[in-house]
């Protein structure tokens, strides 16, 4: 890999680092999902260093073409964001059918006060 792109992935990896944190110090982003998106600009900046780590481990796995491995990589992570966030809007469902009921029982007691 050139160095033009390395610094390239390095400076990408940091952009998502500088909007995250933006986000974040504005409010417009919840802190315990920054995590994760500070994790992938992490990643995003060690993938400038991870051809030859790939390479090696293509070799070792019997994988024909390295830049595969980045591919499969990338599908497991958007398979283990997919369950997170779909525990997350599980969660969030069950507190609001939680506050529905509840705001249906207050109205029923004013109700039953008049």
């Amino acid at each position: 890999m050139s160095f033009g792109t390395r610094v390239l992935i390095i400076l990408t990896g940091l952009f998502v680092f500088f909007i995250i944190f933006e986000l974040v110090r504005r409010k417009k982003f919840r802190e315990d999902l920054s995590i994760l998106w500070f994790a992938v600009g992490f990643l995003i900046i060690c993938g400038a260093f991870a051809d030859t780590l790939i390479n090696a481990l293509a070799r070792f796995l019997g994988v024909g073409y390295p830049p595969i491995m980045i591919i499969i990589f990338l599908i497991l992570i958007l398979i283990v964001s997919l369950m997170y966030f779909s525990m997350l809007i599980s969660e969030l469902k069950s507190r609001i059918k939680e506050l529905t009921q509840k705001i249906a029982f207050i109205e029923y007691e004013l109700d039953k006060e008049k």
